[in-house]
């Protein structure tokens, strides 16, 4: 029997935009206070993003990932960590407007009709995922979750991805077939947890990741916007019309 695919995809920058982490950080990055260093030659998103995966249910350890991560942006160990605790309340607050990505929704609901088992395995914690589970209804097309979590080891280890895997050969008595299963990420990392998974990877162009660095990370399949994976070949002849 031939089973459609089984897609994973990534959390932010695939699935949702991550626009309040990046006015956050631009919020604080305009503020003299912090007396900010090193900072001329990193992308908004990517500053936001190195607060989000260091960031723990655990108050105290992330506190000592995020001491460590921004001490070379700002010197200032009791401005850090007045940055740590000003940062970590202000932006979940505006994550009530986020959305998801364009064409994202139309996407899912075609693949779930065609029996395509679909999806996300993500660095963000289990407390934001679920929120955002009930937020944007995701559980109307996702069927399986991996947050950091649900794992020991984070992104690029292939752990999320072995785990989400498990979970679907319990919960859904499926037959893995690792040559049918895509994982959709838009950053350098992801592919490489794709590959350290031995499954196949779709690098995304439309998210954080520079074009040169994913171009780099030979994916399996690049595509410039997620509307497009409609059009891979291996998906079409699952695709009814």
């Amino acid at each position: 029997m031939s089973y459609p695919p089984i897609i994973l995809f990534d959390f932010d920058g695939v699935i949702i935009t991550q626009k309040s982490l990046e006015y956050t950080a631009l919020y604080y990055l305009r503020k003299k206070f912090y007396n900010w260093q090193n900072t001329s030659d990193i992308r908004l998103i990517d500053f936001a993003r190195l607060f989000e995966e260091s960031d723990s249910k655990n108050r105290l350890l992330a506190y000592t990932r995020i001491n460590k991560v921004f001490k070379p942006f700002i010197p200032s160990i009791w401005r850090r960590n007045l940055f740590f605790i000003k940062f970590r309340r202000m932006y979940p607050k505006y994550e009530k407007y986020e959305s998801l990505k364009p064409n994202l929704e139309k996407i899912l609901i075609k693949l779930k009709q065609n029996n395509f088992l679909l999806g996300i395995v993500s660095n963000t914690g289990k407390r934001r995922l679920d929120s955002f589970r009930q937020k944007l209804n995701l559980d109307e097309n996702i069927s399986i979750y991996v947050s950091r979590d649900d794992t020991p080891y984070r992104k690029p280890s292939p752990y999320p991805i072995i785990t989400a895997l498990k979970k679907i050969k319990k919960n859904f008595n499926y037959s893995i077939n690792k040559d049918n299963v895509y994982y959709v990420g838009d950053l350098p990392a992801d592919i490489e947890c794709a590959k350290n998974a031995k499954i196949k990877s779709i690098a995304l162009l439309s998210g954080h990741g520079t074009k040169e660095d994913l171009e780099n990370s030979n994916p399996t399949i690049l595509l410039q916007d997620i509307k497009n994976i409609l059009e891979i070949e291996e998906f079409k002849k699952f695709l009814l019309d």
